[in-house]
């Protein structure tokens, strides 16, 4: 099979780039701090693992949520799939509340239009406000990334190495040669992990999501931090052992 792709160049930011680091929320009752631009000049990334969210406090954060989001958390059949879900959406309506001067709970979500179809299902955003976000979870681990530019985030935890050989059919093929020709199955989950969040962060960026196949963007396998595609900057967020992270942005 013939893909069309289109290839990252190393990004000319800086000489050593550095993986980000997002700051730690304290809870989802708590404002957080907004000060300081934790993540990176041009964006601010929050995390919070699920584990540590008292059940207390979930219980009283669903009380924010609209019918849509009430909908979609009993929809989940799985109870952890369920909780990473809630614990996301309670923490970016705790974030965005914050960034945008409102309660939690009088966050109106929205869409922009979908560049692949023009449908109002591309990139979230916040109605009213003149704000861009991205929202990632997975079991153990949710990231919220916020800018005044598009932005995309994504969260994976390490696919257990026996099953990656039935993932690598979503990499650009240029990338399950790098994971195949990976040192030990620990390197193999790693660069599988680098690629697919790389890819999902830029593909959530751009709003289109997995309506593009994510076989035609190669965003590489190699612990460089950051990678530019298509006026796209992609870098590698730092993340728990066993996850891997990574946002893109996109200055207007």
């Amino acid at each position: 099979m013939t893909v069309a792709t289109r290839a990252m160049t190393p990004s000319t930011t800086g000489t050593h780039p550095e993986l980000l680091e997002p700051t730690a929320l304290t809870g989802l009752l708590d404002v957080p701090a907004l000060a300081g631009g934790a993540g990176g000049p041009d964006v601010r990334i929050w995390t919070l693992d699920t584990a540590t969210v008292p059940s207390a406090e979930l219980d009283e954060a669903r009380a924010w949520f609209d019918a849509e989001e009430q909908e979609q958390a009993s929809a989940y059949v799985r109870a952890e799939l369920r909780h990473a879900y809630e614990v996301a959406h309670a923490a970016a309506r705790r974030v965005l509340g914050a960034v945008t001067g409102q309660d939690p709970e009088a966050v109106t979500w929205g869409r922009h239009d979908c560049p692949g179809c023009g449908e109002p299902h591309g990139r979230p955003r916040v109605e009213g406000a003149d704000v861009e976000f991205s929202l990632a979870h997975t079991p153990g681990l949710v990231l919220v990334a916020v800018a005044d530019h598009p932005v995309g985030v994504d969260v994976e935890r390490h696919p257990d190495p026996a099953e990656l050989t039935g993932l690598l059919g979503v990499l650009h093929p240029d990338e399950v040669s790098e994971v195949e020709q990976a040192s030990d199955p620990a390197d193999a989950v790693r660069r599988f992990t680098r690629a697919w969040t790389r890819t999902e962060a830029y593909l959530k960026g751009v709003g289109i999501g997995l309506g593009r196949d994510p076989q035609t963007d190669y965003l590489g396998t190699a612990a460089i931090p950051e990678r530019e595609i298509d006026g796209w900057l992609v870098r590698d967020v730092r993340a728990p052992e066993g996850f891997g992270a990574a946002v893109a942005t996109r200055p207007r």
